[in-house]
């Protein structure tokens, strides 16, 4: 082996700087951004020599495809290039390309040797006796391969690489989207013509993923496409979106890293990691907890991919070639390689592929919807319920649902539900419902269960007509199909019973639950949980017939036993609660009634928050209750925060904010603000005609309380009549 001559030595005993030595790629002069991950890039860096220093100046930059780390890696090496004498960049990807640029670096710095191995030897001989150098290693993803062909300690070594193993040496930065005011200025920069607004759009589409920034920035410039009309191209034809074009940097496209990397995990991982993959791409782009072998040790909430071994197998394949992150026990893909890894499967494997996604999301088995300690792990799932509904509706001929995959769904509807949701539960219910009915007819329970629940939550978002409508379709059915005993259609008379409450035919209604309540009473017994309900919503008819003390004495009951069948914090003990509390104010009992609405609302507050629909029923009940008092400031206090909060949640027209507005408009004029009581009461009035219709009963106490405000009539109307919100 032959060495060059020996370097000269400065006076520190460092070696003396000749010409600096580099070989960088151009630098991309449209770098954006990244000012807080490149200063933690160079304080990784400058670690070396530091006391206790474990990384020794080398940091490695990990994370998935298109994330910008070669882009990062090399911004940073021409900016600090002026401090190093040698400045060298090594493609990583291929041993044969680290070695040939190994083999130049020694060259350059005039070493020679008979073979490779010695000739690289040599130059970590010469690396380790000088300081002054910076190398990087990018897309190193192979550390098996490379292990022996890092360099020695000394110098500052800065690695860019997809698979999290790559992260053990030195320090670890995870390099992730871009913040959204990169992308908007990366987006402006390659295509002027985009306003702020529509590049806020295409970055969002995008997931603000930094290569597919560049491309699509690139793509609108030269196509001049509208930013409506390439949104619709991104979502039905990403493939085509330019999304495959390689980038100004001569970077590979977006379309081109995900089919390579899809098929070395076939090569990789086997058959088992790409089906796992294909199937993750018919989920949502979102967290998807991973659970446990139930085999082997107590089961972890989350989907079950099978035998540990292979479990692991595949989701460490699947991570190192950068198609999805694991962080926090669940995996999450990109949202344009979940839509490039759906886009490249034949259509002709959509319905199977999706059907074995239906499969694998039904192997999470969360708890119970009703009780709140499982609402953490219902959140993690409904995305991934409606992406598999959205999707089932694409997808050619009638295919059936998985039937694990039905009961998950029906839990997910009732979560969303009970925990406030119903807005967005409505969605999700239609789409099921339809589907259904097409897959397995009108008539089929998983149907008919859905109807049920369509209606509930159209019934919480104030659409009483349109719950009637379905209420009554569910009931017709079940009761010819099932029977009138049968417990699924007594729930549909309850249902349809308070349909036709809020509508105003409360005879009607108390006619429905007391079949319903007998028909409990004899089959389950009197302290049944379903036969307490029904006796709960018999005693909200006799409320509003009038008859109070009957309905203070029947929820007065259902409240102790529910207390010792339920426990106390279970939510229909809580509805109970409520409702005696009410009772108890209108017949005589306020300072009772208040205690007892105030433990209620401490115990909805914290076990479902302040903005649940449950919590405002009963701080505003508390307010009414308080306005009857005579204490009018702290009623108005209280029902102006909950009328705000519900115009925010539900909007100005919902029933229940009309209901806020009404009690505000009555403490307004018991503290002498006629404008304002007077105006707020004509405006819910007015709501009311258009909401309920001009003969519903709050109507009528809308138009009687504005007519009480307004002066100089000639026939003075009663005194306006309080209201008392509705409680399930």
């Amino acid at each position: 082996m032959h060495v060059g001559p020996a370097p000269a030595l400065s006076s520190n005993g460092a070696p003396a700087r000749s010409r600096p030595i580099r070989a960088l790629p151009s630098r991309n002069q449209a770098f954006t951004g990244r000012a807080a991950l490149l200063e933690r890039v160079d304080a990784g860096v400058r670690r070396a020599g530091e006391a206790g220093a474990e990384d020794r100046g080398v940091v490695s930059l990990i994370g998935t495809g298109g994330m910008g780390k070669t882009q990062l890696a090399l911004e940073y090496a021409h900016r600090h290039a002026d401090e190093y004498g040698l400045v060298w960049w090594v493609g990583a990807d291929q041993l044969d390309a680290v070695m040939a640029s190994l083999t130049a670096l020694a060259s350059q710095l005039g070493l020679t040797a008979v073979q490779p191995t010695l000739l690289i030897r040599a130059l970590w001989v010469e690396l380790a006796a000088r300081r002054d150098w910076l190398l990087v290693y990018d897309n190193l993803d192979d550390l098996g391969a490379m292990n022996d062909l890092l360099p020695p300690d000394g110098g500052k070594l800065l690695i860019t690489g997809r698979d999290p193993r790559v992260g053990r040496i030195g320090r670890r930065i995870d390099v992730t989207e871009f913040e959204r005011d990169e992308s908007i200025t990366l987006l402006s920069r390659r295509c002027p013509s985009l306003s702020p607004g529509d590049a806020d759009l295409v970055a969002a589409a995008v997931g603000d993923l930094p290569l597919s920034v560049e491309q699509v920035g690139c793509f609108l410039d030269e196509t001049g496409l509208a930013t409506a009309d390439y949104l619709t191209l991104l979502r039905s034809q990403p493939t085509e979106s330019g999304l495959d074009d390689r980038t100004v940097a001569a970077h590979p496209g977006l379309v081109s890293v995900v089919v390579a990397s899809r098929d070395r995990l076939l090569t990789t991982g086997g058959p088992a990691a790409t089906g796992l993959l294909d199937r993750l791409a018919f989920l949502a782009p979102e967290p998807i907890p991973l659970g446990s072998d139930p085999a082997v040790g107590p089961p972890r909430f989350g989907v079950r991919l099978g035998d540990t071994a292979t479990a692991a197998l595949a989701v460490r394949k699947i991570v190192a070639l950068g198609l999805a992150r694991h962080t926090d026990n669940a995996l999450q893909m990109h949202r344009l390689v979940h839509s490039l890894l759906r886009a490249r499967l034949p259509l002709a494997e959509h319905a199977v592929t999706h059907h074995a996604a239906e499969e694998l999301l039904a192997t999470i088995t969360p708890g119970d919807p009703d009780t709140p300690e499982s609402w953490p792990e219902y959140g993690l799932v409904v995305p991934h319920v409606r992406e598999l509904l959205s999707a089932a509706a694409t997808l050619p001929g009638i295919q059936l649902d998985a039937e694990a995959f039905r009961t998950l769904v029906l839990k997910v509807q009732r979560y969303l539900y009970v925990s406030g949701q119903s807005r967005s539960a409505v969605g999700i219910c239609r789409m099921t419902r339809e589907s259904w009915t097409a897959r397995l007819g009108p008539d089929h329970p998983d149907t008919l269960h859905s109807g049920h629940n369509l209606a509930s939550n159209l019934f919480e978002v104030g659409e009483y007509a349109q719950a009637r409508e379905v209420d009554q379709d569910v009931w017709e059915r079940r009761s010819r199909v099932l029977g009138t005993d049968h417990p699924d259609t007594i729930r549909s008379a309850h249902q349809l019973a308070a349909d036709l409450c809020d509508l105003g035919d409360f005879a009607g209604a108390r006619a429905l639950d007391e079949e319903g309540w007998g028909h409990r009473r004899r089959l389950l017994g009197e302290h049944h949980p379903d036969t307490l309900q029904s006796a709960h919503y018999l005693g909200s008819d006799l409320y509003e017939l009038g008859e109070l003390e009957q309905a203070r004495d029947i929820n007065a009951e259902v409240w102790k036993w529910r207390r010792q069948v339920l426990g106390e914090d279970h939510p229909d003990t809580l509805h109970s609660a409520h409702h005696y509390a009410s009772d108890l104010c209108d017949t005589g009992e306020p300072e009772r009634a208040l205690e007892l609405e105030r433990w209620v609302l401490e115990r909805r507050r914290r076990l479902l928050g302040a903005d649940h629909p449950d919590t405002l029923r009963s701080t505003h009940y508390l307010a009414i209750t308080l306005h009857r008092m005579a204490d009018y400031p702290q009623a108005r206090a209280l029902n102006e925060d909950v009328w705000n909060r519900r115009r925010l949640l539900n909007g100005e027209d919902h029933p229940d904010t009309l209901r806020s507005a009404y009690s505000l408009a009555d403490d307004l004029r018991a503290l002498d603000d006629h404008t304002g009581a007077r105006d707020l009461h004509r405006d819910t009035w007015e709501r009311r005609c258009r909401v309920l219709g001009e003969n519903h009963p709050d109507t009528l106490r809308s138009a009687r309380a504005y007519a009480f405000e307004v002066p100089g009539d000639a026939q003075e109307p009663p005194a306006p009549v309080a209201e008392v919100p509705p409680s399930p």
